[in-house]
């Protein structure tokens, strides 16, 4: 009963704190990103010099002109513009969410750093959640995570989650509230990661 009241006590502080950042504003660029991903394709810019080189160098091969959509927004039948603009219909008469556009920018970051498109900065999470490192050597106990895994909330309440049953499933939706119910044992087990501007949101860079 204890540990049920504890979870409902997390739950409860962090709802307020979503009805708080829920009053921010938040402007959906769902559009114009779908837009930089049509016209990328449709265009096929040249890649930078130094992406050319790179790869010559190395030998491997790899197509520059693709566009990595979610899971959940990827038909195996169809083309990459042709699944771009099944996205685009399917929002043209429901609200986006900050965690489906966070996907789509920092899944495709590329097409704005190398000058393809207009910026449009992802937006920040409001929770970061990643499991814990771990010590080989060191024998796991009861209800531990001995696999890798985290989750981002938004402060629209829209999340996205990876591999949390240990299934290596994404899981992207509008409402953490469920998942949080479902998982509280695990996440209550994960360690917080503070978002980092340029990394986790914003204008996406390559420090590598």
């Amino acid at each position: 009963m204890a540990e049920k009241k504890t979870n409902e006590s997390i739950l409860n502080n962090f709802m307020a704190l979503l009805q708080d950042q829920k009053s921010a504003p938040w402007t959906s660029r769902l559009f114009e990103i779908l837009d930089a991903f049509e016209d990328f394709l449709t265009i096929r810019p040249e890649p930078p010099q130094a992406w050319v080189e790179n790869f010559e160098k190395n030998g491997k091969k790899f197509d520059y002109y693709q566009i990595v959509l979610p899971a959940d927004f990827q038909d195996p039948y169809e083309d990459d513009l042709g699944n771009i603009r099944r996205l685009r219909n399917e929002f043209e008469r429901t609200s986006s969410t900050m965690a489906l556009e966070h996907e789509l920018i920092t899944r495709n970051y590329f097409i704005f750093e190398n000058g393809h498109a207009q910026d449009i900065p992802a937006p920040r999470p409001l929770l970061m959640l990643e499991s814990k490192d771990r010590d080989d050597d060191q024998e796991p106990e009861e209800g531990d995570i001995t696999w890798d895994c985290c989750i981002s909330i938004f402060a629209d309440g829209s999340y996205v989650a990876y591999n949390l049953e240990d299934d290596y499933e994404e899981d992207l939706g509008e409402d953490f509230k469920k998942v949080f119910e479902k998982h509280i044992q695990t996440l209550s087990k994960m360690q917080l990661v503070i978002p980092v501007e340029g990394r986790d949101y914003g204008s996406i860079r390559n420090e590598t």
